[in-house]
């Protein structure tokens, strides 16, 4: 089995990085990240991939591709929440456009935008099985909170753009399975100023990532084009 990571340098994306080169069902991991990284594990390739330019996610695809590695399970770990254009907006008065821009440009262009990229080589592995972490706060129906603008709206994004792929790659000859995936909160840098006050406990990313690997390999083709808790349980869009 080969595996792609999308993110494979995050705290979720490591872990399940980790465990996949653990496991002797994989033989082949292409880690992805926004900048380059090498490795000594030889069945390990990682590859640099900027989710904001498109140049450089065609470029990334073109590689893939070269490789001629058949992809059997394609797992985007990225992820953006804050960073140099600010955080979540607490109410409309501190939406800005470009901090939108890149919520969108990281949670939903670039991650769609790369799996259409790489679509040519996907639909010619079988038993492809692409998992897209998303958020329950992207959950249209489950929003009762408001604020969040561009994380909620992004994410939501993402999710119309997994039922997209998913209907469409329905078609295919070898007919994959794609999902959208909320991993729960866990301890992460992405999540780390936002759970200080959360009295519940917190999951590990290693956590996560097992019970994120256990859900995936029990994915069915009927399961195609839903939106998942880790539990196994759906999610309202």
């Amino acid at each position: 089995m080969n595996v792609l990571i999308v993110g494979a340098a995050g705290a979720i994306g490591a872990a399940l990085l980790k465990r996949y080169l653990e496991s002797p069902a994989v033989e082949q991991i292409i880690a992805i990240h926004h900048q380059p990284k090498g490795s000594s594990d030889s069945n390990l390739r990682w590859l640099d991939c900027d989710l904001r330019d498109e140049r450089s996610i065609i470029r990334c695809a073109e590689t893939v591709a070269a490789m001629g590695v058949p992809i059997h399970r394609w797992v985007c770990a990225s992820g953006y929440l804050q960073g140099p254009l600010g955080g979540p907006e607490k109410s409309m008065r501190n939406i800005r456009g470009a901090k939108l821009h890149d919520d969108f440009a990281v949670n939903t262009i670039g991650p769609v935008l790369l799996f259409s990229a790489m679509a040519s080589q996907l639909k010619v592995a079988p038993g492809l099985k692409a998992a897209f972490l998303s958020a329950q706060v992207g959950s249209i129906e489950d929003n009762q909170l408001g604020g969040w603008f561009g994380y909620r709206m992004s994410k939501a994004a993402l999710n119309m753009g997994i039922r997209c792929l998913a209907i469409e790659a329905g078609r295919w000859r070898n007919e994959p399975t794609i999902v959208a995936i909320h991993p729960g909160t866990t301890v992460s840098n992405l999540s780390k100023d936002f759970v200080k006050q959360r009295k519940l406990p917190l999951q590990s990313a290693e956590h996560c990532a097992e019970k994120l690997d256990y859900l995936i390999e029990g994915l069915a083709v009927k399961g195609t084009g839903k939106f998942y808790r880790l539990d196994g349980s759906l999610l309202p869009w």
